[in-house]
């Protein structure tokens, strides 16, 4: 699988709910992390979630992103626990390949794909063929 079609998973973090949700995770990790070790003398556990849920949006290649952040931290008492649910959209390329961008498109409207089913790179032959006919007329 070439790089094209893979979800670039820093981009991707970065982007649920315009950078929010990562400060959100780092906060509750943090939270979490520090609760465990004063609250609960090794006999309680702090726990972190991430759970997405997908939704096409109408008819074209874009998705809504739900994405929940859930914490349980242990308190002297019991625990403290919180949701947080956001959604963010999404393009869907290549692949499946995920992205905050409209994937690019050739002249024609389509997107414009690198390999067939031969596995045969159209894109280079495609340049080749132009070099030829340049090559040709001069």
């Amino acid at each position: 699988m070439s790089d094209s079609k893979k979800t670039n998973l820093n981009d991707f973090m970065g982007e649920l709910g315009a950078g929010v949700f990562c400060e959100k995770l780092i906060h509750s990790l943090q939270a979490a992390a520090l609760a465990t070790l004063h609250a609960s003398n090794g006999s309680k556990k702090g726990k972190v979630t991430i759970d997405f849920t997908f939704q096409q949006v109408g008819d074209n290649d874009q998705v809504i992103i739900s994405h929940k952040l859930a914490s349980s931290i242990p308190t002297l008492r019991g625990k403290k626990t919180e949701e947080d649910l956001t959604e963010t959209p999404m393009f869907v390329g290549k692949g499946g390949a995920l992205t905050i961008n409209q994937p690019q498109e050739d002249i024609s409207g389509r997107f414009s794909l690198d390999i067939d089913q031969d596995g045969v790179d159209v894109k280079r032959q495609r340049q080749e063929e132009s070099v030829t006919k340049m090559r040709s007329v001069n």
